[in-house]
């Protein structure tokens, strides 16, 4: 990443870790040591933040957009296993205790992340008890997501998981307006171009989303939430008993 973007002030870092939904669970004491080794960097549409198996130099916390961690295959095909936004961070490999980076984290919703460096990363979690204790609690919401996508891919229709999976992007991304192309629907979905046409068609017949040149728009999402999955709230529901946010 950039090299030249400025470090974190505390005023512009209190705002910023204020929108990190995961470093809200921190005492603003610690969160403002953690912050004097973070720089604000931007996360771009399709970048690759770091490969499968790679080292990463930073690990990211979302403050807006989203992260997709995805698993590639030979054939060159790929799917989303779970999303990163500002409830969580990049790095599950290193939070576990490894040195790599489990699967490939790729930006899927363009936004801003703090990027705070590796061997910060490893210092802070080391020395900060509550930091320490809260990637621990995040490592189990986030296995639990894993694990939920996994199950719903088996269980639920494309049309269950493609209202949960726009639910969740909403939720990661602040906007009711994405820009999302079929290919990148299927792709995530593991499904057909063709399904997905089909599926986002009826979302749409049903006035749930609009969807038109490659952008969806949410219309109803009460009713999208009824079109839903329980997944989706089962996830939920995991993050916040995991990371209570504080006042």
């Amino acid at each position: 990443m950039q090299e030249d973007i400025p470090r974190l002030t505390v005023e512009n870092g209190r705002h910023i870790f204020e929108s990190s939904r995961m470093l809200q669970a921190l005492a603003p004491g610690d969160r403002s040591l953690i912050e004097r080794s973070c720089r604000e960097v931007p996360l771009r549409l399709g970048e690759i933040l770091v490969e499968a198996q790679n080292a990463p130099r930073n690990i990211y916390f979302p403050t807006r957009g989203v992260v997709s961690t995805i698993a590639r295959y030979r054939d060159g095909s790929s799917i989303e296993m779970a999303t990163i936004g500002r409830e969580g961070c990049t790095g599950i490999g290193v939070i576990l205790g490894g040195n790599r980076e489990l699967a490939t984290q790729l930006v899927q919703a363009e936004g801003t992340a703090l990027a705070l460096p590796l061997a910060d990363f490893n210092r802070l979690a080391s020395s900060l008890v509550s930091f320490k204790a809260l990637l621990a609690s995040y490592a189990q919401a986030f296995t639990y997501q894993v694990l939920i996508s996994g199950a719903c891919n088996g269980r639920h229709s494309l049309n269950e998981r493609l209202a949960r999976w726009l639910l969740q992007m909403q939720d990661r991304a602040s906007s009711a307006r994405m820009s999302l192309t079929q290919e990148l629907l299927a792709e995530m979905l593991g499904v057909r171009r063709q399904s997905v046409t089909l599926a986002a068609g009826a979302l749409q017949e049903a006035g749930l989303i609009a969807y038109r040149r490659g952008t969806v728009e949410i219309l109803d999402r009460d009713a999208l939430k009824e079109a839903a999955c329980e997944c989706y709230d089962m996830v939920n529901i995991i993050y916040d008993q995991l990371l209570p946010q504080k006042n």
